[in-house]
Order: structure tokens, then sequence, then C-alpha cells
């Protein structure tokens, strides 16, 4: 198992490769981030702005309107905290900057809410033309590295820091906007996107157990085709979006809308984080707000079975805690 964040950076160094316009704009954070690898490679392409998301967005905008390919790499939580500076230099200005932000949901653990990606996707789907990029695993990942390489587009590529297994054999196709349909089942839908995948797959040994078979899809890119979207609810009597980001904004914002068109939308549930988050171990942390697979699980059955489900009361485990210290790799 490896992190998607390493799968790009080898992928990053792939790329480059045989497209000489790549280039990297880093915030201090080259280990983290995976670009590590393409500073050894290429270092001559490898600009480093410090702690200094703000002006690394400028940098790379400027790059980009010279015909370069500027990948700009920080904690998702870090990077698009410089909204302004994104909507005024790449968004308006239509910019090809490839904005990589690592660390994306809870999965910095003890660094806690002031440095997890959990409300990125939200602030990057109100700027009309930048596509998000999620992968979740290797296949996934050195395919949309292909794509990116592709074309001058602006993108927003969302990675994760945990080590996430395979859920792709080498024949998989990424198709940018497509569910991707992992697990055919029935009656329920499962629709999540990165981290969250491998839980879901994980969860459904005990869903089984309980008579539940759900279809699960990956959603990995937006927008996402709204008629697929349709199309594959209407074979469902539920559709449920399980997501590693605030409730609000994310995902399950996303797939609601394209439902609301149908004349006859299925019943549909969303369970993703409903406050600020806490600072704990990982494992805390999923196990405290149900997205771990024994909690996503117990939240498909409660939707399953009209049931709204409830956050776990607050027994301690995820208290808040202020740890000192520099930011996690």
């Amino acid at each position: 198992m490896r992190a998607t964040r390493d799968w790009f950076g080898d992928a990053l160094v792939q790329i480059a490769r045989d497209h000489d316009d790549i280039v990297v704009v880093n915030c201090d954070l080259a280990s983290a981030t995976g670009t590590s690898k393409f500073k050894k490679a290429f270092p001559e392409r490898f600009l480093e702005c410090g702690i200094a998301e703000a002006n690394a967005i400028g940098i790379a905008a400027g790059l980009a309107q010279e015909g370069l390919r500027p990948f700009v790499a920080s904690f998702g939580h870090f990077l698009t905290g410089k909204y302004l500076e994104i909507f005024q230099s790449v968004g308006l200005s239509n910019s090809g900057v490839v904005l990589v932000g690592t660390h994306a949901g809870m999965a910095i653990g003890k660094d806690g809410p002031t440095q997890m990606g959990l409300r990125d996707l939200a602030l990057m789907r109100t700027l009309h033309n930048i596509e998000i990029l999620h992968p979740v695993d290797g296949v996934e990942t050195q395919q949309m590295m292909t794509y990116i390489a592709g074309h001058n587009r602006p993108i927003y590529l969302r990675l994760c820091r945990q080590p996430l297994h395979e859920v792709h054999n080498e024949g998989h196709l990424f198709r940018p906007g497509q569910p991707d349909v992992l697990r055919e089942g029935r009656e329920v839908a499962l629709l999540t996107m990165g981290g969250m995948v491998p839980v879901l797959i994980d969860a459904l040994p005990e869903l089984a157990r309980h008579g539940l078979a759900p279809t699960v899809v990956n959603v990995s890119s937006l927008p996402v085709d709204a008629d697929q979207v349709r199309r594959l609810a209407a074979g469902h009597g539920q559709v449920i979006v399980i997501e590693d980001h605030f409730i609000k904004g994310g995902l399950a914002d996303e797939i609601g809308r394209s439902l609301l068109d149908m004349a006859q939308p299925p019943r549909f549930g969303a369970w993703g984080i409903g406050d600020y988050s806490q600072s704990g171990s990982p494992s805390e942390l999923y196990q405290r707000y149900r997205l771990d697979a024994a909690g996503i699980s117990e939240v498909i059955q409660d939707y399953a079975h009209g049931r709204r489900p409830q956050p776990r009361p607050d027994d301690g485990a995820g208290r808040a805690r202020v740890l000192p210290g520099p930011c996690a790799d």
C-alpha cells in the first residue's frame, strides 16, 4: 500500500521526461507533497517559494501564461486557503496551473483542523473552469497524471496522506467526469472518492452479513456527468454519499443536485464531517466520525432501514488536544 501523494511523486517525474514544459512551484513541503523526487531529477525546473502559497500561485499563473505547465504543491488546506489568489490568477485568468493539494481529509491526525483538507472541495467547486481530480490508487494516479499532461486547463489534484490499497487492475481506464463502478450491487448505491473508497470496500463483508449488497462507485473527478449519475441512481432505491470532507459543499452536494432533476429520485443520504473535526490519531478520528469500516457499515445499515444515523457521543477519544511541533509530513 502507498499514499496517492507518493504515487503522484513518481508519476510527476515520469511525465516530466516527456513534457519539458512541466515545472514545480514548491511551498517548503517537497518531502510531504511528493515533489522531492522531481527536485532531484529536474533541479532547474523546481522553484522554491517557501511558506508562501499566495506567492507560489501568482508565480505559477505567470509561468502558465508563458506556456509552461506548473504544478503548485502544498497541503490542500493551505493551498485552497489562498482562495482569492486562485480565483483571480488561476480561475478568472484561466491559467493552466495544476494545484496539488495533499493531506486530504482527516488523515493528518494530531495536527488537527488547522491543517486538514476538509473544505477544499467546497471552495474549488465554486470556480467554474477548475476540474477536480481525486485518485484512489496508483493506477488511477498515473492515468490522471497522463491526462493532466495532455492539456493545459486548470486542475485541482487532491491527494491523500494515508496508504491505500489498490482497487483497480492495470486494465482500468480513467475517464474524466464518469462514475467508476467498482462493485455491482442492488438496491443501495454508495458513492465516494479518494481515501474513502477502500474503506467502503472493507465494509462490504459486514454489510453482506446484514443482507446488504450495495453498488460501490468511485467518483474520482468533478464535475461528474449528471446524466450518468441519474442513470446509475435509477437502478437503486437509495443513494448514499460517504466523504472525508465537510458534509456541506462537497461530493454530497454535487450528487444531490444531480438527483433533484429525476422524476422519481431515490432516497438520498449523506455522511461526512459535521464540525471542524478534532485532533487525535487518524484511527481515533475516523472511528469517532464513523468513517472507518465499522462505522460506515453502521451508517449504511441505518440509512437502509430508514433510520437517521447519529454521530458518536464524544466519549473523550476525539477530544481536541493541543500538540506543539511542526506540520506532519
